[in-house]
């Protein structure tokens, strides 16, 4: 599920000009949410391969600054390789994302910190030629394994710039051309690296929007298949696949449902005296007080056909069924939508049939079946009514008419209250 409205996701992609990489709020929590697993992945493996290829550069120190190699081992074993596997383990337990980030950046900040201590105190010969691990370094930092958010490595690289240019400005042994050569080789480097991190990036969000935008429009058509256009309620594909998923739980755990069947009375002589737009329109208004009067997240308005609506009641007794049924049926008399005609009230008015069963008794056919001659028995009876009654005795109802099992059976024997 996303909460990006497509709408909203469209505009950012139209607009042409952007100043940042990194999306508006909404978006950028989706893109967390969608990729936050595989880059906890990535870093965990970048992390563990980095432990050997970090400790391979040893051979670099004892060439090129033996001097300091007892150092550089210490410091190797007792500090940046615990940290790595240490990272490792607290990213693939999937952190904040800037945490996540964070723990990222430091690996590649303590490796730096590592060349550049061997470097400021070595007085090896071949100490010049030391600092050019440090390209390895960006390298790894920037478009490698580790590659870090853009936002991340261009903090990371400016602090390895800073650092390391004063290192090479404070050492005396180095001639200026050569300073200035290393400086301007890994400033170079720096600037293609972040280049790279940028591009790749880019790419990536940008293939994501891609992909994000075509997610939306599929669940919106499939949206779009399972609701009634004119009304926006739920249509017979979506109660069909509602009521697999309900009678799919029944091997778990039989539960309740209600049934409520609801037929607007005399529709058609609403039509033939004041035309299909207000015929339009009253189907459009009844399903606004339907949806008013359900507040249960598993509740479901349908548009069963015609002028026919169908509410699924999952965990409801029958009760509380009539008893909405005749808050719904107050409601709709109340809105005085015109219906004026012989034998009529003036206003439209709708008949009610309820039924209830376990799940592990009744079949959704069955169920609905039930519901229908309830609404038949509703219409028979004079229109404008809930059938079962709110007030009746379960004695008084005929067995054909409302289906009940022993769990969602309820005793009649006392009046029922609309609240």
């Amino acid at each position: 599920m996303t909460d990006v409205a497509l709408a909203s996701l469209e505009a950012f992609m139209s607009e042409r000009r952007r100043r940042s990489i990194r999306f508006p709020h909404a978006i950028e929590r989706q893109f967390e949410a969608d990729t936050h697993a595989k880059r906890c992945k990535r870093l965990t493996i970048g992390l563990l391969v980095s432990v050997p290829l970090y400790n391979f550069f040893l051979l670099g120190d004892w060439l090129l600054v033996p001097d300091v190699i007892r150092l550089a081992t210490w410091i190797h074993f007792a500090v940046v390789t615990p940290w790595m596997l240490l990272a490792a383990w607290i990213v693939s337990r999937s952190p904040d994302p800037f945490v996540r980030e964070c723990i990222a950046a430091s690996v590649p900040l303590l490796i730096i910190l590592q060349i550049d201590l061997g470097f400021s105190v070595t007085t090896s010969a071949s100490a010049a030629h030391y600092q050019y691990v440090v390209i390895p370094t960006l390298l790894y930092t920037n478009v490698s394994i580790h590659r870090l958010e853009f936002r991340f490595a261009r903090a990371v690289s400016g602090a390895i710039l800073v650092l390391h240019t004063a290192l090479v400005l404070w050492a005396s042994y180095i001639s200026t051309a050569v300073a200035a050569t290393i400086i301007v080789q890994i400033l170079i480097c720096a600037y293609i690296t972040l280049v790279a991190n940028y591009t790749m990036e880019r790419d990536l969000r940008r293939a994501y929007l891609f992909s994000l935008r075509d997610r939306l429009r599929h669940a919106e058509a499939d949206a779009a298949s399972r609701r009634d256009p004119l009304t926006g309620l739920a249509n017979r594909l979506r109660l069909e696949g509602e009521l697999a998923k309900l009678w799919s739980l029944t091997e778990l755990k039989a539960s309740v449902v209600s049934v409520v069947m609801i037929d607007i009375d005399h529709f058609k002589r609403l039509n033939d005296r004041y035309g299909h737009g207000a015929g339009d329109l009253c189907l459009k208004r009844v399903a606004a007080l339907l949806l008013a009067e359900l507040d249960e997240i598993g509740d479901l308005a349908v548009r069963y056909g015609g002028e026919e609506f169908l509410l699924l009641l999952p965990g409801l007794d029958l009760v509380d069924a009539i008893r909405l049924a005749e808050r719904i049926r107050r409601s709709i008399e109340s809105a005085a939508i015109p219906n004026e005609g012989s034998g009529m009230r003036g206003v439209v008015t709708a008949s009610f049939g309820i039924a209830a069963s376990s799940t592990s008794d009744l079949s959704p056919v069955e169920l609905i079946a039930a519901a229908d001659q309830a609404l038949y028995a509703a219409k028979s009876k004079g229109r404008n009514q809930v059938w079962p009654p709110p007030t009746t005795s379960l004695a008084a109802i005929p067995s054909n008419v409302i289906a009940f099992s022993q769990g969602a059976a309820v005793s009649f024997e006392s009046k029922v209250d609309i609240k």
